[in-house]
């Protein structure tokens, strides 16, 4: 190992899809890598989780680039709050989408343009739909939305998020929150859109230099205070399971952590 020595804070994996609840871990050197200096531990938690699942649909399955405009649902969530952060980053305008108007505040705070509320019902999704055209059409984008990174999928997918997208947009399906349902294949037909399933471990293991190029990235961009992540709460090791049911009921808002020692 040349880019970590003893005695360096790290953030480390002990699988790709799997996370170390332990003291001690043993894992390979391409899933070490050095925490930048000045940021706190706890701010570097789920960089894998959050942080990595979402710039692998952004910038490998998206191809974001500076200028473009893109509409992230399920953007109150760890992996949304990421994705909002990573996408202005590159360059983005974003649209952040929430189920509730409570869940507003956060997308705003992490550098959303806009942050709408698509509700939970047939007429809520139908007055998202109109929002969202609306706002492409204020920020510069009157075809619509280049990329969606969709977390929710359910019938918001087909009530709203294909409306959404600009013909031969890319809609990056990261998770269906709101449950799994029927992809119209005559509304992609219309649109000419490009509907991706977004898993970045395998992709990672296929392609271990690329992977550690955007993990170079993403700390490059936490170094330099482009992202920030948000430390929700950290649980004592006694009540982990706190933790997990926290992350269970989606009630997290940012990293969740389960501190071993403190320093």
């Amino acid at each position: 190992i040349s880019h970590v020595v003893p005695g360096d804070r790290v953030i480390a994996q002990t699988d790709r899809m799997v996370g170390g609840m332990a003291e001690q871990i043993v894992t390979t050197a391409d899933c070490v890598w050095k925490a930048p200096e000045g940021v706190p531990l706890a701010a570097c938690a789920n960089i894998s989780r959050n942080y990595i699942a979402a710039y692998y649909p952004l910038k490998v399955l998206g191809e974001v680039k500076a200028g473009d405009l893109v509409l992230i649902d399920g953007a109150s969530g760890g992996v949304g709050m990421a994705a909002i952060e990573l996408a202005k980053a590159m360059g983005a305008v974003v649209i952040a989408g929430v189920s509730t108007p409570d869940k507003q505040a956060a997308p705003e705070s992490a550098g959303a343009d806009r942050v709408l509320c698509y509700g939970r019902d047939r007429d809520s999704y139908k007055a998202f739909k109109g929002a969202v055209r609306q706002a492409s059409a204020e920020l510069g984008h009157t075809e619509g939305v280049d990329v969606v990174v969709d977390m929710v999928q359910g019938d918001l997918f087909a009530g709203a998020l294909l409306s959404a997208i600009r013909p031969r947009g890319r809609i990056c399906l990261v998770g269906f929150a709101a449950g799994q349902k029927p992809i119209r294949p005559g509304l992609v037909l219309i649109k000419q859109a490009v509907i991706m399933g977004s898993l970045w471990a395998p992709w990672a293991d296929s392609n271990p230099e690329d992977h550690q190029q955007n993990v170079a990235e993403i700390l490059s961009f936490l170094a330099s205070g482009a992202i920030k992540p948000r430390v929700d709460r950290i649980f004592p090791l006694a009540d982990y399971t706190e933790a997990f049911k926290l992350y269970e009921n989606n009630e997290g808002r940012g990293n969740t952590a389960v501190c071993f020692h403190e320093d």
